[in-house]
């Protein structure tokens, strides 16, 4: 018989959405351009249950609602080297919104990224709970950039998503 898969523990309820969150209206091409060249991810103990297994120190701060890449999205060492390639997919699919990249991984979950240093366009990035106000308007612009792109890979990760998501 096979073994189950342990149930993902519940994601904490958000303590308030913020729907100032918004993406471009419009997409400067220099704008994606500098990103693509400059962005780059450095992870944070704030958004890791076991942040010693990143190679980060320990957070001692007083966690609130903040979602957790390792326990909530199942987002493990081994998946950190293709956050480059996530980045990448965001910024091309237009996924930004001022200080604020979004991406959209194979398997469907939608990754918020804040600018940390903006001197040297560091971001450190989370899961977004499919309760959050951004999911949807990101989903739809993943699935705009997906039709044009016509990539299998773009289009499966855009199916994961709906699924997770709960998107028609």
């Amino acid at each position: 018989m096979a073994k189950r898969p342990n149930k993902r523990p519940d994601i904490p309820a958000r303590n308030s959405d913020n729907d100032k969150r918004r993406l471009d209206a419009t997409l400067d091409p220099a704008v994606i351009a500098a990103l693509l060249a400059h962005a780059w991810y450095r992870g944070s103990p704030k958004h890791k249950r076991n942040p010693h297994l990143f190679n980060l120190q320990p957070y001692n701060g007083k966690r609130g609602d903040e979602t957790l890449c390792d326990e909530h999205a199942n987002f493990g060492v081994q998946d950190m080297a293709g956050i480059p390639a996530l980045l990448t997919r965001g910024i091309i699919a237009g996924l930004i919104g001022g200080r604020v990249l979004w991406t959209v991984a194979d398997d469907g979950w939608i990754f918020e990224a804040r600018l940390t240093n903006v001197g040297q366009q560091e971001y450190h990035g989370y899961p977004v709970r499919p309760t959050e106000a951004i999911a949807k308007p990101v989903y739809e612009r993943f699935v705009e950039w997906t039709v044009q792109s016509k990539s299998a890979a773009e289009i499966v990760a855009a199916l994961a998503c709906a699924a997770r998501y709960g998107f028609d």
